[in-house]
């Protein structure tokens, strides 16, 4: 008999997330990057892996560049199919049981603009379901062989709410999902999505991390790149030529403030309201923000891992499910 694996997986931008509960809570988190190629010709270091699939082989995580993420706005495309079942195959490997032609029900994130249209989340369940068919994917030249049986979809930026049912039942709840690309906001009152407050802003961090880029270039008379910005993240300064550039703090620190006040803008423009209402930040966009947003908002809640909030809140609902119909 071929066991049956709850998982759940949080497909990034940036960063793909996955977890599977047997005994305890199973984790994966690898970035959200994918290259085709023909021949490595070099060993695969911690956080990347080789990847064959459908008669091509790609590689996957860290040793490949930010141009390698996908910034396609739909999510109905070959990195987050690849990286959805590398998930997968972490997750199996992790586990104690047969997993030999295991069978997989799935709970995974899609687009509020796919979420929407019965048509497109069809077609995406589909595709990742692979219509149905065996998966055959080799991970370092590991081989898996499993089968997504049932699929849940479900939107971005969800947040913490079904794995801390108790905690919000009989409240108004907003959400804000700070990924790479976009800020997805959703309204939760007593539990239950407001589908006409599902929103989309083109503020994610990394539209940020280009602005910033884009001025201490046009400053200081140098090309930064978003790689660069990386780096005054966590130095909190341009420095060149072994020299802090004493302004550019000033600067970037501008920069995240105004941006925090344009996602909380966005939000009222759309008649957001904000009374009675708990606001919390998810999504690893929130991490780098969280100064500004407490700034901003200082009664906004921040969750411990704000990375997993989302994919903890679909596990939850994939096991509820599952466990109603056995």
């Amino acid at each position: 008999m071929h066991n049956t694996f709850l998982i759940a997986v949080d497909s990034g931008k940036s960063t793909t997330k996955g977890i599977m509960r047997e005994g305890i809570l199973q984790r994966v988190k690898f970035q959200t990057k994918v290259e085709e190629i023909s021949n490595l010709g070099a060993e695969i270091t911690p956080g990347s892996f080789s990847v064959e699939f459908g008669n091509k082989n790609y590689l996957v995580g860290n040793m490949l560049d930010e141009s390698k993420m996908d910034f396609n706005l739909s999510k109905k495309t070959d990195t987050h199919r690849i990286c959805i079942y590398l998930a997968i195959a972490q997750l199996l490997m992790r586990s104690k049981q047969n997993i030999v032609l295991s069978k997989i029900s799935l709970a995974v994130n899609i687009p509020i603009s796919l979420y929407k249209n019965e048509k497109q989340k069809t077609e995406f369940s589909d595709f990742i379901r692979n219509n149905g068919e065996t998966i055959n994917i080799i991970v370092n030249n590991k081989p898996f062989l499993f089968r997504i049986d049932k699929i849940h979809l479900f939107p971005e930026g969800i947040g913490p709410i079904y794995s801390n049912l108790n905690l919000y039942r009989g409240k108004r709840v907003l959400i804000f999902d700070v990924g790479s690309l976009n800020v997805n906001i959703q309204e939760f009152n007593n539990l239950i999505p407001i589908y006409d407050k599902m929103l989309t802003a083109d503020l994610g961090v990394n539209i940020l991390r280009s602005k910033i880029a884009d001025k201490l270039s046009t400053e200081y008379g140098i090309t930064v790149t978003d790689e660069d910005v990386e780096a005054v993240y966590r130095d909190k300064y341009l420095i060149l030529n072994g020299e802090k550039m004493e302004e550019s703090k000033q600067i970037v620190d501008q920069m995240l403030t105004n941006h925090v006040k344009e996602v909380f803008n966005f939000a009222r423009s759309r008649k957001v309201s904000f009374s009675n209402t708990e606001v919390i930040f998810v999504g690893g966009g929130s991490l780098l923000l969280k100064e500004y947003i407490s700034a901003e908002y200082s009664a906004a809640v921040i969750p411990q891992d704000p990375q997993l909030a989302n994919v903890q809140s679909f596990l939850t609902i994939l096991e509820a499910k599952h466990h109603g119909q056995s």
